[in-house]
């Protein structure tokens, strides 16, 4: 039976085109039945051949799904579903929910439509594989249609003519190569022609992010044989290489081509939120869940998932938790691959034991099950990059390719050396800095000559200046500013440059402050200069660093924080000393931080300059071009607290129950692979962290002698106590699980109900206790403020007013009082922001920063989570349960309920909710059905980009919301058919 007409054009086109011929399949080989074919029954078709199938697509569709027109003909391009406007998609969602509530005997449906980015024939091909392939048969339901997908129903809605576009048949260079997936391919997963990815995600990259061509390195990594065995795989490249492009490209496989979800392992909350914000429009476009692991937000177990597979993007303790929950809930064959980015921090003193043991249990499940969880790493430049793949079971991808050149130098008084680290003399006196216009007074100012070597490229150009300390980075970009205004000409110049928006930036900030702003960078703004520090706020920084990738802003003072964390490029790097805090720099953060010298694109090379003094020129060797430093375990360390926590952990989740186990896990850490170069004995480490647990009565043997600490053998069964259970499921640390419980315990039979203060006093962090500084007189005179009821507290905890006096007077206090007075110190700071006090006013009062007053709002919002979660193993625990649930969330924005339904939005923090509803967006629901130029116009100081980032993220959530409740409901059905 010869191809009907259409199709023989189609084939012919494709051959010309050069896309994949999919008529090379065995099966698609074999003949047709003759005679004129009829609109057949579902039956019929599941017995038939499956090339019967594709010829008769449409014809299936007409005759099985009414609600679903045939596509119209398609002769040279593809055709691209849209829907006119966002009013029409919710209008869609009202119709489908209704029907769900009202519709008693639904229709069945053989095929589920398939998302609208799949083009004719790719949608031939997946479905004559998923009848190949029971387990990739999603295109065949049994559900009730009012109970599948809500935004496939949306999708499917008949269009009208305006709603159809043709697809673009211009290409950019991004669209010049037909990159494929072996794997992908093999496994009869294929989606399109970009790694086996749909045109749309080629299409999502160019008009979202600005991509139209992949580096060669990154090219070069997606066909390595490791991504094309989908086996694990480390890569190592310098900094702003593009390494994150090829890990979502990866984890976008994971989702379209093989159906399962993803967790994406980031190392900071900022970070996190970045990459939700980034990945939003992806989500909502290519129809995947986006989910938040990150301070107080995620669900454990997360929420499952029936037609819809999901992103998680976590923090390292988030993705710990969720992975512990998955493997409980016997759930983890959900997950198909795991991202870690900065890998490298394993080494890090405070996470990377966390990290280490995350890692390992991964390895561990992987060597036990069938379906193994595919594991791909990031990481810097460090010297062990084969111990350190060998330890992740992954191939190893390196390259020191970067986007455009980086010149390297170091700057000793007037003289500028350049920096060859490749060649026998590894420094050559370039120039030297030109201060012919500094006079004595400027000189004062500025003794090392930074100002000149700032506006060698400022303000045609953007600058970096990393500083040794948050108040140095204030005194810089101060100090700047009164040089270049000691000189009329420059001045007016730079002042003159992009004033207008430079006042935009200030009316911002003002806006988010409610009328407050730090006066130095009011001041330093008008220049175009500003500083970025932990001591500003989230809502401060998004400001910040938007204003310098507009290039508003030239010259940014900041600490090392920012080289690890979003990336700003630019043109000129300078570090001002070669020490940070009180540490010398080492080579990593030096890499790191030169590392933002360039931007792609936009420069041809980049410049970074190392100042020191004369009598520091001898540290400059083992800064710049001492080897690079090598990654070393820290499970050891602390008395092996790391590595009793990943016993523990595993006595948790009940993949070991005695030493032999536990041994079988320790061999395959990091440590154990080290022990030699760290001269660590595996079994005396694995002896001494089980002392530990028992010392802590965090387990017992499961035969109990009543001992709370004793001697095990190897097959001696152990399991966790209830606090140790408490302790893995709160994520709490095991050095305070003991210290927390007893807090709780003490508090319980007066638990002061009338404040919010003792609940608040419970769940301030103890880490950050320990580091607080208060001055006497400040602390009383909040003391004596409090009212009857907060004074009844302080009372109980031991705070009372002869402690206060001996306090202010110096006379002294209890030494055991001192961690209880620095919490309560914090719980009171704590209580003004619950009060709806302004982030401003509790820094002035409380003489914190108001960055970190904004950080101890989250990171007590994060605690409390912690201990709900840890009270939950604990049954007499029950009433702190029920008080802090609703804490959790409004702990974490510390605003009036009706913000925090808009506070979930990537990039609204509460200054700009606050604006969103005066302005009458006061729910998802409207924000989701406004044009973004409607915001801008409403919403002041709001940037277009921004405004379609938050309409596209209120949609995404809606959408999550509508198929939650189908999820839902097809559970439920499942269960009583």
């Amino acid at each position: 039976c010869r191809e009907s007409p259409r199709r023989e054009k189609k084939r012919k086109h494709q051959n010309l085109s050069g896309d994949r011929e999919p008529y090379n399949s065995p099966i698609l080989k074999k003949k047709r039945p003759s005679g004129k074919a009829e609109s057949p029954s579902t039956s019929l078709l599941l017995s038939q051949d499956s090339s019967f199938l594709v010829d008769h697509i449409e014809e299936i569709l007409q005759a099985e799904v009414n609600s679903i027109k045939p596509v119209s003909e398609v002769e040279a391009d593809r055709t691209e579903e849209t829907c006119a406007d966002s009013e029409d998609i919710f209008a869609a969602f009202e119709q489908v929910s209704t029907s769900i509530r009202v519709e008693t005997s639904p229709r069945r449906t053989p095929l589920k439509s398939q998302s609208k980015f799949q083009s004719d024939s790719q949608w031939q091909g997946s479905l004559d594989s998923s009848l190949a392939d029971k387990e990739n048969s999603q295109n065949i339901s049994t559900l009730p249609l009012s109970v599948l997908d809500v935004r496939a129903r949306i999708l499917d809605s008949p269009l009208t003519p305006r709603q159809t576009q043709r697809r673009r048949t211009t290409e950019s260079p991004l669209h010049g190569n037909r990159f494929h997936n072996q794997q992908v391919v093999a496994d009869r997963c294929d989606r399109g022609p970009f790694f086996g990815l749909p045109d749309q995600v080629r299409d999502l990259y160019r008009d979202q992010k600005g991509i139209e061509e992949l580096f060669p390195w990154q090219k070069q990594c997606l066909q390595s044989s490791a991504v094309q065995s989908k086996q694990n795989l480390l890569y190592s490249l310098p900094t702003s290489g593009g390494k994150t492009l090829v890990a979502e490209i990866i984890m976008l496989q994971e989702l379209i081509c093989y159906n399962k979800n993803c967790v994406f392992v980031l190392p900071y909350v900022s970070l996190v939120q970045e990459k939700i914000r980034s990945l939003a429009p992806f989500a909502l476009e290519l129809g995947f869940y986006l989910e938040e692991y990150a301070g107080s937000k995620g669900r454990f177990p997360p929420q499952r998932r029936r037609h819809k597979r999901s992103m998680f993007i976590c923090t390292i303790e988030k993705a710990h938790s969720l992975f512990n929950s998955l493997l409980v809930e016997k759930r983890l064959d959900e997950i198909g691959l795991v991202v870690v980015d900065e890998v490298h921090m394993v080494g890090e003193d405070s996470r990377g034991a966390n990290l280490e043991s995350f890692l390992t249990k991964i390895k561990y499940v992987n060597a036990r099950n069938a379906n193994k969880i595919q594991l791909i790493s990031m990481s810097a430049t460090v010297g062990n990059l084969t111990e350190l793949s060998k330890f992740l079971d992954s191939e190893l991808y390196t390259d020191s390719w970067r986007p455009v050149e980086l010149h390297q130098h170091v700057k000793v008084g007037q003289d500028i050396f350049s920096v060859n680290p490749y060649e026998e003399e590894n420094f050559k006196l370039k120039r030297k800095l030109n201060i012919a216009n500094y006079s004595q007074t400027t000189k004062q100012v500025d003794e090392d000559y930074l100002t000149n070597l700032v506006l060698e490229v400022f303000p045609q150009h953007s600058c970096l200046i990393f500083c040794d300390s948050k108040r140095r980075c204030e005194n810089v970009a101060d100090m700047l500013c009164k040089v270049i205004a000691s000189d009329v000409e420059t001045c007016s110049s730079i002042t003159e440059h992009k004033k207008t928006e430079r006042q935009q930036l200030i009316e911002a900030l003002l806006e988010d402050g409610s009328g407050f702003m730090c006066p130095i960078l009011k001041k330093t703004l008008r220049y175009g200069i500003a500083y970025h520090h932990s001591g500003v706020t989230m809502d401060e920084r998004k400001v910040l660093e938007e204003g310098f990738l507009s290039g508003a802003i030239g010259v940014l003072c900041c600490t090392s924080t920012l080289a690890a964390g979003i990336n700003l490029p630019a043109r000129r790097v300078i570090i001002r000393s070669p020490f940070m805090g009180r540490n010398q720099l080492s080579h990593t953060q030096y890499t790191q931080m030169t590392g933002r010298a360039g931007r792609a694109g936009l420069d041809t090379h980049g410049e970074s300059f190392l100042m020191v003094k004369q009598n520091q020129v001898k540290l400059v060797e083992d800064v710049v071009t001492s080897p690079v430093e090598h990654c070393i375990s820290n499970l050891h360390k602390s008395d092996s607290a790391g590595l009793a926590t990943l016993v523990l952990n595993s006595l948790f989740l009940g993949i070991v129950d005695c030493l032999m186990d536990a041994k079988n896990i320790v061999d395959l850490t990091l440590m154990n692979l080290q022990a030699k170069k760290l001269s660590v004995h595996s079994d005396k480490a694995l002896q001494s962290a089980v002392d530990v647990l028992f010392k802590n009565n965090l387990v017992t043997t499961v035969e109990d002698s009543g001992s709370t600490q004793q001697k095990v053998d190897l097959p001696t069964k152990i399991k966790p106590t209830r606090l140790g259970r408490a302790a893995v499921q709160g994520n709490v640390n095991l050095n305070i699980s003991g210290r927390l419980y007893n807090d709780l315990k003490n508090a319980r039979p007066r638990l002061a109900v009338d404040t919010v203060l003792h609940i608040l006093y419970l769940v301030t962090p103890y880490d950050l206790a320990e580091h607080i500084y208060y001055t006497a007189s400040a602390y009383h005179k909040v003391y004596v403020a409090l009212s009857q009821t907060d004074l009844a507290v302080a009372k109980f905890l031991g705070i009372t007013e002869s402690v206060m006096i001996g306090l202010v007077t110096g006379r002294g206090f209890p030494k055991s009082l001192k961690p209880i007075l620095s919490r309560f110190f914090l719980s009171l700071a704590l209580l003004d922001l619950w009060n709806a006090k302004s982030l401003h006013e509790v820094s002035e009062k409380f003489a914190i920063s108001r960055g970190e007053v904004q950080n101890l709002m989250s990171s007590a919002s994060s605690f409390a989570s912690s201990v709900l979660h840890f009270c939950q193993e604990i049954e007499e625990f029950w009433a702190y349960q029920e008080l802090l649930e609703p804490f959790v969330k409004r702990l974490a924005h510390c605003c009036s309920p009706d913000l925090l339904h808009l506070l979930d939005l990537p990039g609204v923090k509460a200054a700009r909710a606050k604006q969103l509803l005066k302005a009458g967006f006061s729910s998802l629901s409207l924000v989701a059905k406004a044009e973004p130029k409607s915001l801008v116009s409403s919403v002041p100081h709001l940037s277009l980009k921004a405004a379609k980032l938050i309409v596209q993220s209120a949609k995404l959530q809606l959408i999550e919301k509508a198929e939650a409740l189908h999820d839902e409901a097809d559970s439920v059905l499942v269960e009583i058919t």
